[in-house]
């Protein structure tokens, strides 16, 4: 590997630490450096297994999880949580096991997906060392980041029925679970159309209104709990500068799935006849957007 993506690789590394501990104030139990060394650690162990069976792809199976114990793990360290403290740890634990159990499913005993498949072809006899630094440790980076802002909330807010800003929590967890819905039904109308046999373009239900339903839905959801924290501008347990910095959650998230993950997807969607005319009438992920 080149010495400059050595650089870039150190650089996110360290800026990630610095997320985890408040501009490298908070070292301690205080800051968010048990999910993020949890993190770290889960995403080697995922390598280890993946270069084991030769197969990479299986680090989608446990993106999911990987929310679900580090939001644990910070509610285990916080000294006071509330309500919405364990609202957010039960939110992610179900989406994230959905998550999990559903990719696994969908996955088990398969060959390698696609995308997985063509990186191992082009990193050649390189491909263990390459695939360490930019399969396993950008996304344990990613998921760390995306998941920073909820283990806030979890930690930090000082959330209570009667507050002035109690509907304002409401109505960022009802963001959230929308975009629960879009995934879960979403997901689930893909499987029931894959399962007919057919072949053909999913282009009912949900998907008449956006072409990814799911990617909609988890980008939802990350705005919904960034937004749930809304107390912490208002309250001296976290400082509001640092809380408005972690707003990169939802926006490193969205930014994935519109660059990354879409078009990824969508190259390999070209291959359906009705494609042109289904891109021209359906929105990529926003039904408000211009088609």
């Amino acid at each position: 590997m080149d010495k400059k993506r050595i650089v870039i690789y150190s650089v996110l590394f360290l800026a990630t630490l610095g997320i985890a501990t408040q501009g490298f104030t908070s070292f301690g139990l205080g800051g968010l450096l048990v999910p993020f060394i949890f993190t770290f650690v889960y995403f080697t162990i995922i390598f280890f297994i993946a270069t084991a069976i030769k197969n990479n792809s299986i680090v989608d199976i446990g993106w999911g999880m990987g929310f679900v114990v580090g939001s644990w793990l910070t509610l285990l360290v916080t000294e006071n949580p509330t309500v919405l403290s364990y609202f957010i740890v039960g939110f992610i634990s179900v989406w994230g096991l959905r998550l999990s159990l559903r990719l696994l499913k969908r996955n088990y005993g398969k060959p390698e997906d696609f995308r997985y498949a063509q990186w191992r072809k082009e990193w050649g006899d390189k491909v263990v060392v390459i695939a360490f630094f930019r399969v396993f440790m950008i996304q344990g980076i990613i998921n760390f980041i995306v998941g920073s802002a909820s283990y806030a909330v979890i930690k930090y807010n000082e959330f209570s029925f009667g507050s002035s800003h109690q509907y304002f929590v409401y109505a960022a967890l009802l963001v959230a679970l929308v975009g629960l819905f879009f995934e879960v039904v979403g997901d689930e109308q893909l499987r029931r159309h894959i399962s007919k046999g057919t072949r053909t373009l999913l282009q009912t239900g949900l998907w008449s209104i956006t072409r990814h339903p799911n990617y909609l839905g988890e980008i939802l959801i990350w705005i919904g709990l960034y937004a749930s924290g809304i107390t912490l501008f208002f309250t001296n347990s976290l400082s509001p500068l640092y809380y408005t910095f972690l707003v990169i959650s939802p926006i490193l998230m969205s930014t994935v799935l519109i660059k990354v993950s879409t078009p990824l997807l969508e190259k390999n969607m070209e291959k359906y006849a009705a494609w042109e005319e289904y891109t021209k009438r359906v929105p990529m992920i926003f039904p408000w957007a211009k088609k």
